[in-house]
Parts: C-alpha cells; sequence; structure tokens
C-alpha cells in the first residue's frame, strides 16, 4: 500500500538457518502491509537456506566492508549530513570496541544513505549488540527512529557491556523481548536508561496439521537446535544412554549444527550409542517440520552456560506445540511461558539427565496423556504465539499502527 511505513530491518547476517523468528517475523510484516527493506553487515555463510526466504517480497542488500572502495563512497555521503549529526556518530563510535570502530561507522554512513534514498521511516535491530549499534548510528546520522529486538545471547552473557547496551536501548523508540523472563531481567538491567521494554512474544504463521501417535516413529526422540553449551545436548546424551539401557526400541535424532558438534559425536559414540543417535546436521524449516511430525516427543533439556548465555523463547518449542508433539524442557527464561508443565509436556531441573529420562519415558509409557498434550499444543499455539496477534502487537511498538489497514 502507498502510505505504508517503510520499515529498514538491520542483521549482523541474513539469512540464517537458525534465525527462524526473523524470516516469521518479516513474513508477518509483509503479509501486514509493511514494506520491509533488509540491510545485512554480513553476507550469509551457509548453504543451505529455508524454502521461506523465496517468500520475502522486500529488498536485501549487504553492506560494504572497510576497503578503499567503500571509504571513498563513505566520504561522498559525508557532506549530506549534518556536522552535529557526525560529531555524535562518532563519539558513539568511541564507545565500541576499537577494532570494530571504523568498519561499523563506515557501513552506519552508507546505511545512512540508503535510509534516505530508499524513504525508510524505521530501523529495526535483532538483538542488542552490532546490528542495534548500527542502528543508533544511523538513527544519530539521520534522526530516522529505530526499536531493537532483544533475544538471548545479547542479553545473558556475562561479557555484555551495559552501559553501551543502556545507551543503544535508551535512545530507541522501544526495546522489544521475547518473554516476560528477558522483560523482568532487562528491567533491571537497564534500570533509569529510559528505555522503554515491551514483550512481544515470537509468532509463527500457521501450521500443518499435526500427526496422530499411529503415524509417528514410537521411541523416537528429537532434538533440534545449534550444538552448543546452552541447548543441553550432553545432557540429552546421557538421558538417551539411560533410556537405551532399558528400552532396545528408541533411537534419537538430532538436527543442528555448532561448535559442539564433534565433541558430541564423540560423546555419543563413547556413550555406546553411535548406531542409535543420528546427527543430521542443520536442516531447513520445512525437513524440520517433518521431523517434528514424525518424532514420538522433543527433548529440549536447555541450561544456562558458563559465559551465561541461555536460551529465551526457543523457537523449536513453538513448533513442536503447533506439530502437537509433547516435549520434555527445562525451566530456563521463558521456556515456562510456551508449555505448561503436564499439559504440553513436562519440566524437568536443569543439568538432570536421569530426570530427563524419566520424563521421555513418562511420556512414551501414556499414550492417553501423549495424546491429550499433543491436543492442547496447537491450541497453546494460537492462544499464545498466533503471528496475526505479534505483528500487530510489534507494528504498534514501531509506532506504524495507524498507517497500516
Amino acid at each position: 500500500m502507498s502510505d505504508a511505513p517503510r520499515v529498514a530491518y538491520v542483521l549482523k547476517q541474513y539469512p540464517r538457518l537458525s534465525e527462524t523468528f526473523i524470516l516469521n517475523e518479516i513474513l508477518g510484516l509483509e503479509e501486514a502491509g509493511i514494506d520491509v527493506t533488509i540491510f545485512s553487515l554480513r553476507h550469509a555463510s551457509e548453504a543451505r537456506f529455508h524454502p521461506g526466504i523465496a517468500a520475502v517480497r522486500g529488498s536485501v542488500h549487504y553492506l560494504p566492508r572497510a576497503d578503499k572502495q567503500s571509504f571513498l563512497d563513505a566520504l561522498r555521503a559525508v557532506p549530506d549530513i549534518e556536522p552535529a549529526m557526525l560529531r555524535a556518530a562518532i563519539a558513539f563510535c568511541d564507545r565500541l570496541p576499537a577494532d570494530r570502530r571504523a568498519e561499523t561507522l563506515l557501513q552506519s554512513v552508507h546505511l545512512a544513505a540508503a535510509v534516505r534514498r530508499h524513504g525508510i521511516t524505521h530501523l529495526h535491530a535483532h538483538f542488542l549488540t552490532i546490528a542495534a549499534q548500527t542502528a543508533h548510528l544511523v538513527h544519530l546520522l539521520t534522526g530516522v527512529t529505530y526499536t531493537v529486538t532483544a533475544h538471548a545471547k545479547d542479553i545473558y552473557r556475562h561479557s555484555v557491556d551495559w552501559p553501551l547496551a543502556a545507551q543503544v536501548a535508551g535512545a530507541a523508540t522501544s526495546v522489544v523481548t521475547v518473554c516476560d523472563a528477558n522483560l523482568h531481567y532487562l528491567a533491571h538491567r537497564l534500570d533509569g536508561s529510559g528505555a522503554r521494554i515491551v514483550r512481544i512474544y515470537n509468532g509463527l504463521g500457521p501450521q500443518d496439521p499435526p500427526a496422530p501417535l499411529d503415524e509417528r516413529r514410537r521411541g523416537l526422540v528429537l532434538g533440534v537446535g545449534r550444538l552448543v553449551e546452552k541447548k543441553g545436548f550432553d545432557v540429552l546424551l546421557d538421558a538417551f544412554a539411560q533410556l537405551a539401557r532399558r528400552r532396545p526400541d528408541v533411537a534419537c535424532v538430532i538436527v543442528g549444527d555448532g561448535e559442539d558438534r564433534s565433541r558430541l559425536e564423540e560423546r555419543a559414540e563413547a556413550l555406546g550409542l553411535g548406531a542409535r543417535v543420528h546427527f543430521t546436521g542443520a536442516l531447513p524449516q520445512d525437513q524440520v517440520a517433518r521431523w517434528l511430525r514424525r518424532a514420538h516427543l522433543l527433548a529440549a533439556p536447555c541450561l544456562v552456560g558458563e559465559d551465561g548465555n541461555q536460551d529465551a523463547l526457543p523457537t523449536v518449542l513453538l513448533e513442536a506445540l503447533g506439530a502437537g508433539l509433547p516435549m520434555v524442557s527445562t525451566p530456563v527464561a521463558g521456556i515456562p511461558e510456551i508449555l505448561d508443565h503436564g499439559d504440553h509436556g513436562l519440566l524437568v531441573g536443569c543439568g538432570d539427565p536421569t530426570a530427563v529420562a524419566h520424563a521421555i519415558a513418562e511420556l512414551m509409557d501414556d499414550d492417553d496423556r501423549w495424546s491429550a498434550m499433543s491436543a492442547a499444543g496447537p491450541a497453546r499455539l494460537v492462544e499464545r504465539f498466533d503471528r496475526t496477534h505479534t505483528i500487530r502487537h510489534l507494528i504498534e511498538t514501531m509506532g506504524a499502527a495507524e498507517t497500516v489497514a
């Protein structure tokens, strides 16, 4: 529509297999009539992409890295910037890590020029780190407003620079975060910054109907996520080893990739699970959906990493609700906001493989309970995580609701 706001998404890297929530959000905004343009600080580095990427209508632009030509182009754009604005941007850059200052400022000047050229009226960044810092710089250079979504690794790691984050958050129209647990945490961390913090759950679009139990592979435990500490795959392997000793029919499929993959594969072999645990690597969303409709249950024994990193609102748990797949997980951050213990799955303590194994066995042995949880999942998804409602809230937060029919 002609009078729709023009929103630019500022992302560190686009697209990424692990960031389905961003893809879902962009598609939801476009469905609502918002014109979205995507600016990525880095080129994609993965060989596979989600099929939904092809449905994105907005154009994608990759900001130049620091080289002679991009430096000259940035210099040509400088005369269009008010001197006071440029001084404010340079002062902010002085607060960034020294090795990132020059390139971040250069990319911000290029993005500021693109904002003017494309008629962008609002910026939205994901993660309260480099993308949000870039959006803040463009705001300083142009006056265009911005919002930012804070997730997990950008707020829970011990290494977060909170004074810097507070400056970025305080200048934003709003800081969106994805669960109430994050909201309370950020309210404490950003106290005094002037930041307006709102909780908007990540949402999903329409899902395929769930598969009944008799169409699933009984005994198949599914794990999905990046193979990093906070996902708890070490715990899952230890739990599965306990199950496997008692149940010759169980198998485990782990979908994902990451820095811990080799170590986890070696651990599976050491536990004698080589023939019963299959690592698929990272898969596109449609293939993950097929596994969610084939498995007996999902195991997501998330935990808090040594560096403080943890999950906030794992997308795969939302997808499991839609697929009618009961789950075993832990009460980390927003996970209890996704599933109610006993209604959509079971919650156990973090880092406890025995508890995980018992919970998996409990669900596998009670078909009636499994079926009740499976039926409750899609209803919870529609009630709390329907993209139509979450996107409307996001549009209102961006200040664009009045221009959207």
